[in-house]
């Protein structure tokens, strides 16, 4: 935690309510993203963050001083999500309605390509398993490292090592075998517009 989050966690130890919106502030659109990977509709994604922020404010004492509170945010998030499955409220989402990356401008051809790109693995990461999915969603989406995704999720790092090579293995089969499946569709094209 760097000096910044340590004084802003002094002061939302003592109260402080502009320390609370510094918090949102900072950390809404990482809580909020996660969430929408984790599989929540915009509604229910916005509603589970300001749940986050409610239970984070109530509970800030129980922030250990060498947690991350990137990290221990998102712990709140997953826990209010996956309570809110297990009490039978609609889960999910299709991961490829989520708004794409904003990337640079690049040129409109780059773009489409990108885009397409883009929601081919968002498509591909919803078909993964729960538990795959999260950890891909705090590891890659949210950049925690092994060690912070485990904190969150409440498992080793080395587990969380192992779910990240299985997903990747996933992920790589699942676009190759969608690659072979719109081969022959592709040389059909290809060849109708020689013709």
């Amino acid at each position: 935690m760097g000096p910044s989050e340590r004084y802003l966690v002094r002061k939302l130890r003592r109260g402080d309510r502009e320390a609370c919106r510094e918090l949102i502030r900072r950390h809404h659109s990482q809580v909020y993203g996660y969430l929408r990977r984790l599989g929540a509709d915009p509604g229910q994604a916005e509603d589970l963050t300001q749940e986050t922020y409610a239970r984070a404010w109530q509970g800030i004492r129980t922030l250990r001083k060498a947690a991350s509170l990137r990290s221990w945010l998102l712990t709140i998030a997953r826990n209010e999500f996956f309570q809110q499955v297990r009490a039978g409220r609609p889960e999910t989402t299709a991961l490829e309605d989520l708004p794409d990356r904003k990337d640079g401008a690049p040129g409109a051809e780059i773009k489409l390509v990108r885009d397409e790109r883009d929601r081919r693995v968002r498509r591909a990461v919803a078909r993964l398993e729960p538990t795959l999915r999260e950890t891909i969603a705090l590891h890659y989406f949210q950049g925690l490292s092994f060690r912070e995704t485990g904190a969150v999720i409440g498992i080793p790092a080395g587990t969380v090592k192992s779910r990240v090579h299985r997903a990747l293995g996933c992920l790589h089969a699942m676009l190759e075998q969608r690659e072979a499946d719109h081969e022959p569709e592709r040389a059909a094209k290809a060849s109708a517009g020689h013709s």
